[in-house]
């Protein structure tokens, strides 16, 4: 259009059909800048994400120009006079274009955590608390009903035993209640040090999953690790409460005590203060046995937690170990603590002996004398993951597909056994996955060698074992996690093979959706997935985060439309480099709306 000042010439960039469009007036001899080609797009916006292209564009993809998609709002822009832009530059997703006026929508609840008030924030976590229970209550409610019994059974103990001290009157008379704290807080560490071994004595499990799944899902021992740890937490607050009451009673009560109330208490006849006066409080803890073992116990109590949270903090493997060696120095010393029956016969042995014993018949013994060293058949290693093929044996021979092994590497370190999921097994060999995090898979992935002596234990069930109870299934694994379903994938492609008749009504539907930042482990399980994205009743999608998460709409758009046109023409996804049905997917999944769409595709089918 002309104008009496100056001429313009206006331009309608190409965009998306559908979308609005917007004129930008343009001063008369201003040239416009050549189009940026679609290969130039893809490299620049891969190079700025850290995204390896797998596969070379072909020309005719390359050459295709690209216009950026113009949307209309109702942000104020004014026009630049700028040179005209490098395609080739690489685009920095944080920088926003100058001489524009942005517009940021915030989210309500988008405040900052540290400037929340506390009673905001109290009320948040109560609801995420509701939220949990009720989902736990509506899908697991005979855990939730376990968990209601536990609580009522410790709470019964410590009020039985703490009722039984206030109505002796000789040593309610010397100690108050102190006494009844103490002796119904020890009550509490007797029964959670009955419970706290039953939870890892997976041999047990395993053979509940081997020959009666169905008792098995009831119990809910996918949950074995979390009631392991509430069972130690709770024998470590039991404690704790044992040793305050105690100290009250020998540095405060015992010594305000007269000596007919100390002659009339049951202390008075037992055999390290008979025939004597009153004993103070350093004869009490140092000069007798159930007091040595309680100072012992006690420092057990204080170091083992500290290096439970180094070992969170860190990662190194030593923190756990050394923490779960003080766990096991204190739970022997329970059962000398009261072999001196100052107030009743000892309870240690018949409460918390019988587990032991199983556990250690069970679960140690045969780990150490009924396991021999088999060489790794070959493996191989990443930079930041080793995969070891190690020959099997006759415990794996029916394995379930999901389950764990133990694994041993005695030149890594002669007493440590690591839990990993089984990848893949078979005939001759299984096959584990290690990703290095921490100590001992660091000095795996650097010693590792040709022929590396290892021990197996196992298998151990896990949750991945349920997959097989249901007609439709959602495999949701993140990065190294994914190593269970793996199992599951090549029990299908397995049987698939075996019987290639067998109609899609007659199968299970599985849906795999695997989500990494790391690209480079999309190959190391290539070989599987596009056997298994193929088959019937089989869904594969890939999911890319890290840093394509902070990519541009037009960059994400550019990426994709390469995907998109290089996958119909080549049958190949440049960002896994797989041949899938299904382009690898960028950035974050929504997995409410996933499960949605599959809730609605099967709504009678679990």
């Amino acid at each position: 259009m002309h104008d009496s000042n100056n001429t313009f010439v206006s331009v309608v960039p190409t965009v998306v059909q559908g979308a609005p469009r917007r004129i930008i007036r343009l001063p008369s001899g201003y040239q416009l800048p050549r189009p940026p080609r679609l290969g130039h797009r893809v490299r620049a916006a891969a190079a700025a994400y850290n995204i390896h292209l797998h596969h070379d564009i072909p020309q005719a993809i390359a050459s295709r120009p690209v216009f950026p998609h113009t949307h209309a709002s109702a942000v104020p822009s004014t026009l630049q006079h700028k040179p005209a832009h490098d395609s080739t530059a690489v685009h920095t997703p944080k920088a926003l274009p100058q001489g524009t006026t942005h517009y940021i929508q915030m989210p309500q609840d988008s405040q900052p955590q540290s400037q929340r008030k506390p009673s905001t924030m109290i009320a948040l976590r109560l609801r995420k608390l509701a939220q949990v229970l009720q989902h736990t209550w509506r899908h697991s409610p005979l855990f939730v009903l376990w968990w209601v019994v536990y609580a009522a059974l410790s709470v019964g103990a410590f009020m039985w035993k703490f009722m039984s001290y206030r109505h002796n009157a000789g040593m309610f008379n010397l100690a108050g209640y102190a006494i009844c704290f103490a002796r119904g807080s020890a009550e509490v560490v007797l029964f959670n040090g009955f419970l706290l071994l039953w939870p890892v004595m997976t041999r047990v499990q395993y053979w509940l999953w081997t020959l009666w799944p169905g008792l098995a899902r009831c119990l809910h021992m996918e949950h074995r690790v979390t009631c392991h740890i509430v069972y130690g937490c709770m024998y470590y607050l039991g404690g704790y409460v044992h040793v305050i009451a105690h100290l009250v009673n020998v540095l405060i009560r015992v010594p305000m005590a007269c000596e007919t109330t100390w002659s009339d208490s049951m202390l008075a006849n037992v055999t390290d203060f008979a025939h004597g006066p009153k004993p103070d409080a350093v004869r009490v803890l140092f000069q007798t046995a159930t007091g040595l073992t309680g100072v012992a116990m006690l420092v057990c109590s204080l170091v083992a937690p500290y290096c439970k949270f180094q070992y969170r903090q860190s990662k190194a493997v030593y923190w756990n170990k050394w923490g779960h060696i003080c766990d096991g120095v204190m739970f022997g010393i329970t059962f000398a603590h009261g072999m001196q029956h100052w107030l009743e016969q000892a309870q240690a042995f018949p409460i918390m002996g019988p587990p032991l014993a199983i556990y250690l018949v069970v679960e140690v013994a045969p780990r150490y004398f009924c396991t021999r060293r088999n060489a790794v058949t070959h493996f191989t290693k990443t930079q930041d993951t080793v995969t070891l093929h190690i020959p099997t044996t006759q415990r794996f021979a029916n394995a379930l597909p999901g389950t764990f092994l133990r694994l041993q590497v005695p030149v890594v370190s002669p007493f440590e056994w690591h839990p990993f999921s089984i990848t893949s097994h078979n005939d001759t060999e299984v096959t584990v996955q290690i990703q290095v995090s921490g100590d001992w898979t660091s000095r795996l992935h650097d010693i590792v060698y040709p022929h590396l002596m290892v021990r197996i234990d196992g298998p151990i069930p896990a949750p991945a074992v349920e997959v097989s109870q249901y007609k439709v299934a959602v495999l949701i694994g993140a990065g190294i996690g994914i190593t269970p379903y793996m199992s599951t994938l090549h029990q299908r492609a397995t049987s698939a093979v075996a019987t290639p008749d067998c109609t899609p009504q007659h199968q299970q539907q599985l849906y795999v959706h695997w989500q990494t930042n790391r690209q480079a482990l999309f190959g190391t399980h290539g070989d599987l997935l596009e056997r298994v994205a193929w088959l019937d009743g089989v869904d594969v999608q890939l999911h890319l985060t890290g840093d394509c998460t902070k990519a541009t709409p037009d960059d994400l758009n550019v990426l994709k439309t390469a995907q998109t046109l290089i996958h119909d023409q080549e049958a190949v996804d440049i960002i896994s480099g797989l041949r899938l049905p299904k382009t690898t997917d960028l950035g974050r999944p929504d997995f409410h709306a996933i499960l949605q769409q599959v809730a609605a595709k099967h709504p009678n089918d679990t």
